[in-house]
């Protein structure tokens, strides 16, 4: 809690410096990265070969797209988080974190390489020992994929757990 209460903090005072100074730090190359995921869509999991609705999914930028924040409810409403994220200033890369209807959280990293991006988890309330990320690929403006993938061996190599399509409802 106390961690998701300086997070808001932090977000609050570089909005407040950002609109004191009058300059947008929200419009470099990084920002550009989270464009194709704004909007609202609708998640499948792909399971031998079919696609299985799993839930609703909105993606929007606040805050003069200095704010990222999701919202996920699964099609039985028994699964929800909640995200936010912004562009660190001295990373340059989006930080993500995740709050889940069972009050835990995890924190994601995005990262691009080459033509693919990955968000990898970074930290979260529950403890892990293998790295846990999702691949983002075919990335379409109607749609795109998602594979949560597994590393235990300190990310030099990784196993697929699921696969996710996203397609976009408007």
């Amino acid at each position: 809690m106390r961690r998701t209460v300086n997070f808001i903090l932090m977000i609050c005072c570089l909005s407040i410096s950002n609109a004191q100074s009058g300059n947008s730090t929200c419009n470099t190359g990084s920002q550009a990265i989270v464009q194709p995921f704004v909007g609202e869509w609708e998640e499948s999991d792909l399971k031998d070969g079919s696609e299985v609705f799993i839930g609703r999914l909105s993606t929007k930028l606040n805050l003069d797209d200095c704010v990222l924040t999701q919202r996920f409810i699964s099609a039985d409403s028994t699964f929800k988080y909640q995200s936010q994220g912004f562009v660190n200033p001295a990373t340059q890369l989006w930080e993500e974190t995740y709050v889940f209807n069972s009050g835990r959280y995890s924190k994601y990293l995005w990262i691009v390489d080459g033509d693919v991006l990955y968000t990898l988890r970074i930290g979260g309330s529950r403890h892990i020992d293998n790295q846990h990320g999702l691949k983002y690929i075919d990335i379409r403006k109607d749609q795109f994929t998602v594979v949560q993938e597994e590393s235990i061996d300190g990310g030099v190599t990784w196993v697929k757990r699921d696969t996710t399509r996203i397609k976009r409802l408007h």
